[in-house]
């Protein structure tokens, strides 16, 4: 067997050191700060305002209300919610009693929360009431209530639903055992403990958790810390801008979890909006704002960018997809530090990084190097590493590595192999030079907008429409969005179907990211001699 590799040293991204202190658990954080900086702010929305102490107490609160509803450790906790003070809190008392946090896109559909809820069986439900654009959540809720009857208690916030909820405060108000001991990172096989289920689809169409330890959490701190060689004031006194979807990894961990691992302030903003994030840069003095792409070229097409306070801003970090030339020479006219990554929900959400003082090449055509952090291969389709220069498949192996998919071993028997390497199923290049450059997906999966899109979860809504024969989703390239879905489908016999009623069709169960851009209706598909779609023609008719 071909051996794994490392960078060595001399690369030079360096060896990542910082003076952040390395604990067992991501809630352990809040606690030390709070022991050291009390006063210092932690978690700010609009006009709410929490320091450490105070982050520290209520996530003590929640944790022994938790105990006092009867969850214990390994329960599941699911939640439904934008980015916001009552997600880190529950995400971090629930780490500090060995509870799973689940966390749910308030964007998905009924049936989208169903299938979550009914894989990962909660005990607890708690929601929002109304997001930003006024949508309610009192008809979801309900019918959550009422399927399922592991559901032992619901909270909302931040409004109690009456006679279907009670209130934030008044569930931490409740009568409480005092907090519970706090549980090892191992469970009681000895194996390391979950701390979090992540929701990320599968090419079978149907969404799979992905479990994930507290050290997966802050994982992608000491990754990312080699574009902070020599830089490390950069992260004091760190105030983020957190407004990715609070189910997303990159919310999770790149976000909350490495803003808290540095002692630093979340700023939520409950939803993108480009001229919000302006404002909030202005009035918060964000020091590090990122995402993907398409966020920061909205930001920056803004009429008042060139007229907005921007000098409190010493970071922007992006991932998920490249930058446009004409995008990356306008935030490095900033004079401020700029970094891209590579990564995934399994792997450890960033598992490469550009470094230090990186060029607009490195930044504008790679994902920086894999580091020193944990092994890798790149590894062809005979299974033996590639030459530097060709293609092959990543492969991961050590601390950034999920635990497995949420009672699924056959899905993740097919991801972690027998010697422990995770087949991540992306296609990267490996310069000369160590860099990274992405070629693709080994697997049909794309991204749109930063939103990773499966083909088959789309066909599979497609084909429950009466009048759907067949249907095949590819993904295609977007100015915009970097690829989008291109759908084809076959009409059942004697039956009409359009594309703006298939697609109305489809946004009753899919978050709108994944509804296809185009829909064509097609007679047959075309065929290959061995009896499978032929993609490739259905590429050729898509260009």
């Amino acid at each position: 067997m071909t051996g794994a590799r490392q960078m060595p040293a001399a690369q030079p991204d360096g060896v990542p050191r910082h003076p952040y202190p390395k604990l067992p658990r991501i809630c352990d954080y809040v606690s030390h700060y709070a022991r050291i900086s009390p006063d210092r702010e932690a978690l700010v929305l609009d006009d709410r305002r929490c320091t450490y102490l105070e982050f520290d107490r209520s996530v003590e609160r929640t944790a022994a209300a938790l105990r006092s509803a009867g969850i214990r450790a390994g329960d599941r906790i699911a939640m439904i919610t934008t980015p916001r003070p009552e997600f880190a809190i529950l995400l971090m008392a629930a780490t500090r009693m060995g509870a799973i946090w689940v966390g749910i896109n308030p964007r998905y559909t009924q049936s989208e929360v169903d299938h979550v809820l009914g894989d990962c069986t909660p005990s607890m439900l708690f929601s929002i009431t109304q997001d930003p654009d006024g949508r309610q959540y009192r008809d979801i809720v309900t019918r959550c209530k009422d399927r399922f009857p592991f559901l032992d208690r619901i909270v909302t916030f931040p409004d109690a639903l009456p006679g279907l909820s009670t209130d934030f405060d008044g569930f931490l108000a409740a009568e409480g055992d005092p907090p519970p001991p706090r549980p090892k990172v191992r469970d009681a096989d000895g194996g390391v403990a979950a701390a979090v289920i992540v929701y990320t689809s599968g090419t079978t169409g149907k969404p799979k958790g992905a479990l994930l330890s507290n050290d997966n959490l802050v994982f992608s701190f000491d990754s990312v810390s080699r574009s902070f060689v020599g830089k490390e004031h950069l992260r004091e006194n760190l105030r983020t801008l957190c407004n990715l979807p609070a189910n997303h990894v990159g919310c999770i961990s790149e976000m909350v979890g490495n803003t808290i691992v540095c002692g630093g302030t979340l700023v939520f903003a409950e939803r993108f909006d480009a001229g919000d994030t302006l404002r909030l840069i202005e009035s918060e003095r964000i020091t590090l704002f990122g995402g993907v792409p398409l966020m920061l070229e909205a930001v920056f097409a803004q009429h008042n960018a060139a007229k907005t306070d921007l000098s409190s801003v010493r970071i922007i970090g992006w991932g998920g997809a490249p930058v446009t030339a004409t995008l990356l020479e306008t935030m490095a006219a900033l004079d401020v530090h700029l970094f891209t990554n590579y990564g995934l929900t399994e792997g450890g959400a960033i598992c490469s990084a550009t470094p230090p003082n990186p060029t607009p090449d490195i930044l504008g055509n790679t994902v920086g190097t894999p580091g020193t952090v944990q092994e890798y291969r790149i590894v062809g389709e005979d299974g033996k590493d590639v030459a530097v220069g060709e293609t092959g498949e990543v492969w991961l192996r050590g601390r950034g590595v999920f635990l497995g998919y949420w009672n699924n071993p056959s899905a993740t028997a097919r991801t972690i192999d027998t010697e422990g390497w995770l087949h991540t199923g992306d296609l990267v290049r490996q310069r000369e030079d160590g860099y990274w450059v992405l070629a693709g997906r080994k697997s049909e999966m794309f991204k749109s907008g930063g939103y990773n899109v499966y083909p088959r979860e789309i066909e599979l809504c497609l084909e429950q429409h009466p009048d759907v024969a067949n249907a095949v989703v590819i993904s295609v390239p977007d100015a915009r969005f970097f690829e989008v879905g291109a759908a084809f489908v076959v009409p059942a016999p004697g039956r009409t179907i359009t594309p703006p009623g298939l697609s109305a069709h489809l946004r009753e169960s899919l978050a709108a990211y994944k509804v296809p851009k185009s829909i064509r209706i097609l007679e047959a598909l075309p065929m290959l001699p061995i009896g499978k779609v032929d993609k490739h023609a259905l590429q050729r008719m898509s260009s």
